[in-house]
């Protein structure tokens, strides 16, 4: 395989032109924002800094396990096709097209281009740019793909991704300039919002609040602890006695005494509602770090490993987990789908979607494993499609023994798919076994 490198100059988003006025500058950055469309982030807007903000929350330290784990369970996902022969959206296709894109997938570097398509749920979008391309039996592929800086890049009032230029005053349209050399992959776009939504948007706040070091807990956990005094003045008293009481107050709390006028009625408030500056620290510590784990995952039941139900609630909670994994499969569906998008352009293909499938590595529960043994017993037999989402490839199983006819299985050699004929078999089946159900309770 023969690569080139042909990789876009980034412009600076900031910057002056050269010999312009202040006027001039002032208007153009007018009509700028004008066509801009802002990012509706209230952090930048807060902060009044660039998307790049994040950068440093990703690297917290409660943060980042949080992100890579994430990314991790992503990376693995495999490219496969379904047979062209088998899919009804699919029948016109070439079968030796998609036999050519799984040999390709099959040398290309996946696990770094799922991550970087993940990477779009922690910003909101992520630009991933070409930066090498070659040839592979025959034809013209891309071989590097990293991501871009979000901060070189905006989009317009027609949701146009664009790039900052000093030299183009609404920016670059990076698709129509650059075409077949980015894959932009947005978390949750909406018409007014084509950032997408970024969760360290939504954990800044949290990581801020984690960043609270044990010296400031300690000093918030002795003003909430500490014991209250009463003062009491009587009516018409002036201003100046009422401050002078006030510091006479303030004095026996930090130093425990004070000379007070004879008559004056203090007393001292007992605090019974206290708790240890430690256990104080843990509580917020935990309770943080329990909402950036339910903000990644979906859940914070991982977290509950002791106690009564401890078992059972972190069960939950990676049950939950998978499904937040399954809905990271669209962003990188996305990108596999736009880089395919632009080989078949580069090659003068018939551009058409593909029957592409992303493939977790296979794992199964007890419980669902058990599931599907009453079902088999029933009567009833695995498709390959259920094979599939199991996480198995149709070339995973060769039968070669036979059935066991008791459960309702063939001798000999066996088809997975049910015969149309047999679909009031499975059905009868299926009723009989729900009300043996229905019996035991």
């Amino acid at each position: 395989m023969t690569t080139t490198n042909n990789s876009a100059s980034f412009a600076s988003p900031s910057g002056r032109s050269g010999g312009a006025s202040g006027s001039e500058i002032l208007k153009a950055k007018l009509e700028l924002s004008i066509k801009q469309l802002p990012n509706p982030s209230l952090v930048l807007k807060k902060k009044s800094a660039l998307i790049d903000l994040f950068d440093k929350i990703a690297i917290h330290q409660d943060i980042f396990p949080q992100l890579i784990s994430y990314r991790d369970a992503l990376s693995g996902l495999e490219i496969n096709f379904q047979p062209a022969r088998k899919s009804k959206t699919t029948a016109k296709t070439n079968q030796a097209i998609i036999d050519w894109f799984e040999s390709f997938f099959d040398q290309f570097n996946s696990w770094s281009f799922m991550r970087n398509a993940v990477v779009s749920r922690d910003y909101g979008f992520i630009v991933m740019e070409i930066t090498e391309y070659g040839e592979f039996d025959g034809k013209i592929v891309p071989v590097k793909v990293e991501p871009a800086p979000q901060k070189f890049f905006f989009f317009d009032r027609d949701r146009v991704l664009r790039m900052y230029s000093n030299q183009v005053r609404d920016g670059i349209d990076v698709m129509a300039t650059w075409p077949n050399k980015f894959i932009l992959v947005q978390h949750e776009p909406t018409l007014m919002n084509p950032y997408g939504i970024g969760l360290l948007d939504i954990a800044y706040w949290m990581a801020v609040g984690l960043n609270g070091n044990f010296e400031f807990m300690l000093q918030f956990a002795e003003e909430d602890g500490r014991d209250k005094w009463l003062g009491k003045y009587p009516p018409g008293a002036k201003t100046e006695e009422i401050s002078d009481l006030l510091n006479m107050l303030v004095q026996l709390r930090n130093n425990g005494v004070a000379a007070i006028p004879d008559g004056t009625l203090i007393e001292s408030m007992k605090n019974t509602g206290r708790t240890s500056t430690t256990n104080l620290y843990k509580d917020i510590d935990e309770i943080l770090r329990r909402k950036v784990e339910k903000l990644w995952t979906g859940t914070d039941l991982t977290m509950q490993v002791q106690g009564k139900g401890g078992y059972s609630s972190s069960q939950s909670g990676l049950d939950i987990r998978e499904d937040a994994v399954e809905s990271g499969k669209q962003l990188c569906l996305s990108a596999v789908n736009q880089l395919v998008t632009i080989i078949q352009n580069l090659n003068g293909m018939t551009v058409e979607r593909l029957p592409i499938r992303l493939q977790s590595p296979r794992k199964i529960s007890k419980d669902a494993a058990e599931i599907d043994n009453i079902y088999f017993g029933a009567g009833m037999k695995p498709t390959k499609q259920l094979l599939m989402k199991r996480g198995y490839d149709e070339d995973d199983f060769i039968l070669t023994a036979s059935p066991d006819p008791s459960k309702g299985g063939e001798t000999g050699n066996a088809n997975f798919a049910a015969d149309p004929e047999e679909y009031d078999g499975l059905i009868s089946a299926f009723e009989t076994y729900q009300e043996l159900l229905k019996k035991k309770r």
